[in-house]
């Protein structure tokens, strides 16, 4: 208790110091948190894509004869037959039409303006895998899916444009393009970085889709696969669909090979580019570039704003402790120890460190909160959405507070200042008594 009296004491003796040292960390800790929430959001799991770690994308499928190749999506045939409920690595899995429908026109009732969504076509199976926050109402249903009926599930902000409540929403109907969806359900709206599971309104994609296709056996098609691979199962899969080709190419009678080109986890997804090679069969895959490489020039000053503070913090406490030799050499007089000196000195500046970190993290979560979407624009990774409707958010709240990395970076700077600290305390402490208590106070 006499420790942490000393100490408050002391910080407030010097509130030039004090304010100085705690604006330092401040700066350090919002600029570390708001680069980290960054990363977070499109590489960690955040709501709904809270499986990332298990995630795999199967977006295309590639043909080749002696005259010709070609790429295109996958055909409703090929996941039907060949894929669900087909592979012993996959928990579950679901599919969604693999082009996005732009951006269609909503008409709200009476003289309001009209304004535009981000529409997809998927199916009910999508609910399941991206578990959606339903507010009122439910996602459509499989018979809903199977009877082609026009119905949608739209987020909680389109819904606040047309409607009282979400409640008020269930069962009315949007006009989209001049087309009358009836509303099954509300949810509360996701992050635009969660590129293949946003949108403003979803639809059920014609269950009949490609099942009359040009691409041979009515593999390819307009779909897009994505799984949730069981623990571990990640190269098992990659090997069944490698089998998978083989298999459909051995029985092969129209001179076409089919391979599935691209089998991507959530980080090679995001980070990676592909192309094809087409004169002999291959495709290539860039490796999936690391966060250090693609955010290169923010760790250059991320790095500078680390280094810059420590550097700073060193110095006002070397400044700090040669005003205050003659207390500390007293101190020694009546018996304290270098451990007991260090040890105060040293809570002193943890106690600042703190302090500066919970202002740091106030700073980071409004700077976040109110430009995140600004922020976003100047990474490599922002998912460029146009218009993305009428109410696309980037940063959610979900997203601003994340404990864990508020941890991670508090840890960091607290080593980042205990190894500025030590070296001037431990020249203070090294300094003679005598010389010490003549220092001038």
């Amino acid at each position: 208790m006499k420790l942490i009296t000393t100490t408050f004491r002391e910080v407030m003796r010097t509130p030039g110091f004090s304010l100085l040292y705690m604006g330092g960390v401040a700066f350090t800790v919002a600029f570390t948190l708001i680069y980290g929430l960054l990363l977070y959001a499109q590489l960690g799991p955040v709501y709904p894509e809270y499986n990332r770690s298990n995630t795999v994308y199967v977006p295309l499928t590639l043909y080749k004869t002696d005259k010709y190749s070609y790429t295109t999506s996958l055909g409703r045939a090929l996941i039907e037959d060949h894929l669900r409920d087909k592979l012993e690595s996959v928990e579950d899995m679901t599919v969604m039409v693999s082009y996005n429908m732009g951006y269609p026109m909503v008409k709200p009732d009476g003289d309001r303006p009209e304004f535009h969504v981000e529409m997809r076509q998927t199916e009910p199976s999508f609910f399941k895998f991206y578990p959606y926050r339903f507010l009122a109402g439910t996602p459509f249903s499989q018979a809903d899916f199977e009877s082609k009926r026009s119905v949608a599930v739209i987020s909680d902000k389109v819904a606040a444009q047309l409607f009282a409540s979400p409640e008020e929403a269930v069962g009315r109907y949007i006009s989209i393009d001049h087309i009358d969806y009836r509303i099954t359900g509300v949810f509360a709206e996701a992050s635009a970085l969660c590129v293949d599971s946003y949108g403003e309104v979803f639809i059920p994609y014609d269950e009949d889709i490609n099942t009359k296709t040009p691409w041979p056996r009515n593999l390819g098609g307009g779909l897009k696969a994505i799984f949730h691979v069981k623990p571990g199962q990640e190269q098992k899969l990659r090997d069944e669909l490698t089998d998978l080709c083989r298999r459909v190419n051995t029985t092969d009678t129209t001179g076409v090979q089919f391979y599935i080109p691209l089998v991507n986890n959530h980080k090679e997804h995001i980070l990676t580019e592909a192309s094809i090679d087409w004169d002999d069969l291959h495709y290539t895959v860039s490796p999936a570039a690391s966060p250090l490489t693609l955010y290169k020039p923010f760790l250059i000053a991320f790095a500078v704003v680390l280094l810059i503070p420590a550097l700073n913090i060193s110095g006002l406490i070397g400044a700090r402790l040669d005003r205050r030799l003659p207390d500390i050499a007293v101190r020694r007089c009546f018996g304290a120890t270098r451990r007991r000196l260090m040890w105060m000195v040293m809570t002193e500046n943890l106690v600042l460190t703190l302090a500066g970190a919970v202002v740091g993290l106030a700073v980071s979560v409004l700077i976040v909160l109110f430009a995140g979407d600004t922020l976003t624009e100047l990474t490599p990774l922002s998912y460029e959405s146009g218009a993305a409707g009428s109410s696309a958010s980037f940063i959610t709240s979900e997203m601003a507070f994340a404990p864990a990395l508020f941890g991670l970076v508090l840890l960091v700077c607290l080593l980042l200042n205990t190894i500025s600290a030590l070296w001037p305390v431990s020249k203070a402490l090294r300094h003679p008594i005598v010389s010490s208590l003549n220092s001038k106070l």
